[in-house]
C-alpha cells in the first residue's frame, strides 16, 4: 500500500526566532497600551508596527524568514511585503475570537512576551473532516481536528493566512 499525504497545511514553528534586544519593541507597545482608551482585548489601533523604527530589524527578519518558507514550499516569489503588523495584549480570562487573514498568503504570531498562560489554537479548515470519525486511540497531528501551541516568549509560528485560529480565555 502506498501512503500519500494530500493537501497538507504547512505550519512553521520557530523557537528563539529573534535574537536581538527586544527592549525597544516592548517599550513601544507598553507605551501604547498604557495610553489606551479601553481595557479589554487590546490591540494597537494601527497595524503598521513593521514601519516603526523599533521594529525595523524584526520586520526584516520576518521578510527573510517568509522568503525562506516560500522557497522551502517551492514557490517562485521574488518580493515579499508585510501588509500589516500589530500587537495584541490579552489579560487573564480574555480571548481572541476565531478568524483568518484575508488578502494574504502567510500569517504569523510572535510572542514578544508571554506568561505561557495562553495558547493559539488552529482548527482543521476542511468543512467535512469531522463529519464521521472513528474512536481515536492516540491523538497525533494526522488525526487531530484542533491543535494548540502554547504562547512562549521568542516563539514564532507562521501559517497559511486562510487557517482559522484563535486564543481561548
Amino acid at each position: 500500500m502506498e501512503h500519500q499525504i494530500i493537501f497538507p497545511t504547512n505550519l512553521f514553528l520557530i523557537e528563539d526566532f529573534y535574537n536581538s534586544d527586544i527592549t525597544e519593541m516592548k517599550k513601544y507597545i507598553s507605551d501604547l497600551w498604557v495610553s489606551r482608551d479601553y481595557d479589554d482585548r487590546w490591540q494597537t489601533k494601527s497595524a503598521d508596527l513593521h514601519n516603526q523604527k523599533e521594529f525595523k530589524e524584526f520586520a526584516e527578519l520576518v521578510i527573510s524568514t517568509s522568503k525562506d518558507i516560500l522557497n522551502e514550499l517551492k514557490y517562485d516569489v521574488e518580493d515579499v511585503v508585510i501588509t500589516d503588523m500589530w500587537a495584541t495584549v490579552l489579560k487573564s480570562g480574555e480571548n481572541h475570537p476565531a478568524h483568518t487573514h484575508s488578502n494574504n498568503f502567510l500569517s504569523g504570531v510572535y510572542y514578544l512576551h508571554s506568561d505561557q498562560g495562553a495558547s493559539i489554537m488552529f482548527r482543521d479548515p476542511r468543512p467535512a473532516a469531522d463529519v464521521i470519525l472513528p474512536k481515536i486511540k492516540e491523538t497525533i497531528i494526522a488525526n487531530a481536528s484542533l491543535l494548540s501551541y502554547t504562547s512562549k516568549q521568542n516563539r514564532a509560528i507562521i501559517f497559511p493566512s486562510w487557517l482559522p485560529h484563535y486564543v481561548k480565555p
